[in-house]
């Protein structure tokens, strides 16, 4: 069965090409999808706590004897209680030292939910509305291009909005989605929050300015640096480093005390390796080779190009990347999530009202196509799943969640009322063929 379901799962992280689409048409298709997926038997967790514990280990097993990944780790809990908590495999190629669930992990865009959670603490202390330009807050990008479909430039009709960018609608890229502005973002320079550590916030935002939006904002969705400048906003409203906001906000009243964008040089040990596929292909089964410095990793979905440098995460100088900079165990990211998906609070701690984490767990781009492919809409902060079927997944419908391109993945079904998280280090394929073949196993009839 497993083998099959590498095969299933494999297409699902194709992007979308949004341009030209009749959303009257997408909205009705969109419409008549989600009735039949209600009309569906929702999922349930019928199988004994021991059968699907076996079935994650199975695929655990299967991942690192099948040498997709050295090592992976899984957390899983039900209404607040661990049903699986385990690891297979090693922390590196070869090693001998087994992975573990006290192990730091570069989260990359798991970083991105936890930047919206900051973001909207300061709408609800009315410091930030969603709907401001973002150019109220960060002047650069007061006068943006868009880049037209014959490939001119003509001025944007106005900024994006702080809502735009939680969703990715803003109208920004990545330099490895490939687009058709990537070769003005490589012209300004952009980075992509990933490598680079000499690149301070302000001189991130000034380049990302001067290159051209892909679209009008609000138009259409694309997966980007938009939580990038969110917590570049964050930071020009507060005076203070993202970090430190995280720090306030959620770790320490969570009693998080891994999260950080920048690790000390004496935890270095205490991190998991990165490794890529040995070969570039978004499949299962081809081996790994270490990434030790700065290197630009293929990314297959879009034919483009991730610089990563597992180093940054150590850098003093690297700006607090929104987006994708920084790191934690798997044990306190499930904690935060299950923090959400309590409506916010956790313990008697309340990190966020009911009304606004619904924003980041709720689909907000309508039928847009998104990165996820069909069957995903998306909120203020993570992919929510509209149609199990469209979207070949076991999952029920509102399940919301996604991954880092380090390798890590984490979802919240709120029909079983379970959060899981899966992480390792094999940068690419770990967020996505590793990590849903976990998650699938646990649902699996």
């Amino acid at each position: 069965m497993i083998p099959h379901l590498f095969r299933a799962l494999a297409p699902s992280y194709a992007p979308r090409n949004h341009m030209g689409e009749d959303v009257t048409m997408l909205t009705r298709r969109w419409l008549f999808g989600l009735a039949g997926a209600l009309l569906l038997a929702t999922p349930s967790l019928a199988r004994t706590p021991q059968d699907r514990s076996a079935a994650v280990e199975a695929a655990m097993r299967q991942l690192v004897e099948g040498n997709s990944t050295p090592g992976v780790v899984v957390l899983i809990q039900q209404d607040g209680r661990t049903v699986f908590a385990g690891g297979a495999g090693t922390r590196e190629p070869g090693g001998g030292v087994p992975i573990g669930a006290g192990d730091m992990f570069r989260l990359a865009s798991m970083t991105k939910i936890v930047t919206s959670v900051v973001a909207l603490t300061l709408v609800e202390e009315g410091r930030i509305g969603l709907d401001d330009p973002i150019s109220r807050h960060l002047p650069d990008f007061a006068n943006l291009r868009v880049r037209r479909e014959d490939g001119s430039l003509a001025a944007a009709t106005r900024a994006p909005t702080i809502r735009e960018l939680m969703s990715h609608t803003a109208g920004f890229s990545y330099n490895f989605m490939n687009s058709a502005v990537g070769a003005a973002y490589r012209e300004a320079r952009v980075t992509d929050g990933l490598a680079h550590p000499e690149v301070t916030t302000e001189e991130a935002m000034r380049r990302l300015a001067a290159a051209p939006l892909l679209f009008e904002p609000g138009s259409a969705f694309h997966y980007s640096l938009s939580t990038d400048v969110l917590g570049a906003v964050v930071e020009r409203v507060t005076g203070r480093p993202l970090g430190s906001l995280v720090g306030e906000r959620i770790a320490r009243p969570l009693g998080l005390e891994s999260f950080m964008f920048r690790a000390p040089a004496a935890l270095t040990e205490r991190f998991v390796p990165v490794t890529r596929p040995a070969r570039p292909e978004l499949a299962l089964g081809l081996g790994v080779v270490p990434v030790r410095a700065a290197e630009a990793v293929p990314f297959p979905a879009t034919r483009g190009e991730a610089m990563l440098d597992p180093n940054r995460a150590f850098s003093a100088t690297a700006y607090h990347s929104g987006g994708g900079g920084m790191s934690g165990t798997i044990t306190d990211y499930a904690r935060f999530l299950t923090a959400l998906a309590r409506g916010g609070e956790l313990d008697g701690v309340r990190i966020l009202r009911p009304e606004s984490v619904r924003l980041i767990t709720e689909n907000a781009t309508g039928a847009m196509p998104t990165l996820r492919g069909p069957g995903w809409g998306h909120s203020l902060g993570a992919g929510v799943l509209l149609d199990p079927a469209a979207a070949r997944t076991r999952l029920p419908a509102g399940t919301w969640g996604w991954g880092g391109i380090y390798g890590t993945q984490f979802w919240v079904d709120p029909v079983n009322r379970v959060v899981g998280v899966v992480m390792t280090q094999t940068a690419v394929i770990g967020s996505g063929p590793v990590a849903n073949l976990v998650r699938e196993a646990f649902y699996a009839e």
